[in-house]
């Protein structure tokens, strides 16, 4: 059988163009992706209630309440994974202060105590209004240091900072679906 001297090159030209559509086609799919930020949220919830926060942890510092809600507030609102409704929202995010506790760092015999932490935790749940269940219920904690010369001016921002941090760790839990 005579062969042509260029069906080798037809056949090897053939098999480029054919690689070159398949990646083409997968950098095609692959740019499609795009990531909505919705985590693992069932897609009936859309909308969201954020009732202001209990505090049960005998602090008895109505601050603390009002910084976790106005910090979740402001958290949900910049996210927009779920839109902020005042009332009757697909689900209902329910927040408690359940402890906050102050210790001692570990000090070598002979030191002098400089700083001390601060414990904080928070339970928060997401309630599904529309099958009507919870979604979520988790306990998040987050430890401070303050410096012990500052006072309770000192403890208190303490205290303020881990809300803050309590509010990312729960907007986190929230869109993911934890």
């Amino acid at each position: 059988m005579k062969m042509n001297n260029f069906s080798h090159f037809r056949n090897s030209a053939l098999h480029l163009v054919s690689i070159i559509c398949i990646l083409i086609t997968c950098l095609f799919y692959f740019g499609c992706y795009s990531f909505t930020g919705g985590g693992n949220l069932p897609p009936h919830l859309k909308t969201v209630v954020i009732q202001i926060t209990a505090d049960n942890s005998g602090q008895g510092i109505p601050q603390f309440r009002d910084v976790l809600t106005q910090s979740l507030i402001e958290r949900f609102r910049n996210d927009n994974t779920l839109t902020l409704v005042e009332q009757k929202g697909d689900a209902k995010l329910l927040t408690t202060i359940t402890a906050i506790s102050e210790a001692t760092i570990n000090l070598r015999q002979g030191e002098v105590e400089s700083e001390r932490k601060v414990n904080v935790t928070v339970k928060a749940e997401l309630y599904d209004a529309v099958k009507k269940k919870n979604f979520i219920s988790k306990d998040i904690t987050n430890t401070q240091l303050f410096d012990v010369s500052g006072g309770i001016p000192a403890k208190n921002e303490a205290v303020n900072k881990a809300l803050r941090q309590i509010s990312e760790d729960v907007l986190l839990a929230v869109i993911s679906g934890w």
